[in-house]
């Protein structure tokens, strides 16, 4: 596997950040298997993950920094403005910059810096797919079923493009619904998205390889199983909601990607936001499918993931429409 550039390739905004090990690595091992192999999730969350629930799961997918503990402290914080008690599990996708030499023979999964963000396999122990591990995850959350999701998958940043990219090929949540059981899907502020064909809203300089996966389907990894179209229709047949803050509008915004793949999506954040709704519309209509899917503007928020979480319009999708006062 190679990624898509280095920290020295200028494919993002201070994207040596990124390359920095994590402060914190989640307390939590959840066990995940496929046909390569068997490895741990790191995670973090706000309760036992063992015991069966009868309600709500939030996953909370972290951004480019791997920051997992701090992206479940703003969803912990949103869960009660929103008086909830949904079981919140922040999963943490490490990269090989994490790993301390005297941790190199534990059987905690890990990724490229990049990789994570794309389905890619891990480097070890076992070469899982990032994607094939959220079906593992989504296997062992679920709870039972009932009226609302049982599962939402909320992503901010690199974790939006993550939770996009699996919204189109991920295959976990289709083994849920044939329980039952429905996956929301909250895609927040990412830097980039999947497109769904070849047409890109900006002309770029160097555009030979802005169709490359992750911002569209060209030598795409072994995980993704279906073409454009059907993953199109894959796609706008799931509970998908697009969060996009008004003032993520910096254009020197930090992380944000600004390789030719990207710029050929649009300016900032919320341009390129704005451009995808377009995009994806304009597919649906052509193809004669449902357009379903929900776009929410943010007033006064920015970038930050707690924010996009505190924000009432957020937490009504992601933990429910009940208002009540902050519990202690």
């Amino acid at each position: 596997m190679t990624e898509a550039a280095g920290p020295g390739d200028a494919f993002a905004i201070g994207d040596d950040t990124q390359y920095q090990p994590v402060a914190a690595t989640g307390d939590l091992r959840v066990p995940v298997s496929g046909p390569e192999g068997t490895g741990l999730l790191a995670c973090h969350a706000s309760g036992p993950l063992g015991r069966p629930r009868r309600g709500p799961v939030v996953i909370v997918v972290h951004g480019a920094l791997r920051d997992s503990d701090r992206y479940l402290a703003g969803a912990r914080h949103a869960a009660r403005l929103a008086a909830s008690d949904a079981l919140i599990v922040a999963p943490q996708f490490l990269a090989d910059v994490d790993r301390a030499d005297g941790d190199r023979a534990d059987d905690t999964l890990y990724w490229q810096v990049e990789g994570w963000k794309g389905g890619y396999p891990a480097l070890g122990p076992a070469s899982l797919s990032s994607f094939g591990v959220m079906d593992g995850l989504l296997g062992r959350l679920a709870p039972e079923p009932g009226p609302d999701p049982a599962v939402v998958i909320f992503g901010n940043s690199a974790g939006g493009q993550f939770v996009n990219r699996y919204a189109a090929v991920g295959r976990g949540p289709d083994v849920l619904a044939a329980r039952g059981l429905r996956v929301r899907f909250v895609v927040a502020n990412p830097s980039t998205y999947l497109y769904f064909s070849r047409e890109r809203p900006v002309a770029v300089p160097v555009a030979a390889h802005v169709n490359d996966w992750r911002y569209g389907f060209d030598r795409a990894p072994g995980y993704v199983d279906a073409d454009p179209g059907r993953s199109l229709e894959r796609y706008l047949g799931r509970d998908v909601t697009i969060v996009l803050g008004e003032l993520d509008n910096d254009e020197a915004s930090l992380l944000l990607e600004v390789s030719p793949a990207a710029m050929a999506q649009g300016a900032n954040r919320l341009d390129r936001g704005l451009r995808y709704d377009q995009h994806v519309r304009a597919l649906a209509r052509a193809a004669g499918l449902p357009f379903r899917h929900r776009m929410i503007r943010l007033a006064g928020v920015g970038h930050t993931a707690a924010d996009v979480l505190a924000a009432e319009r957020t937490r009504e999708i992601v933990f429910g429409g009940r208002r009540g006062q902050p519990r202690a």
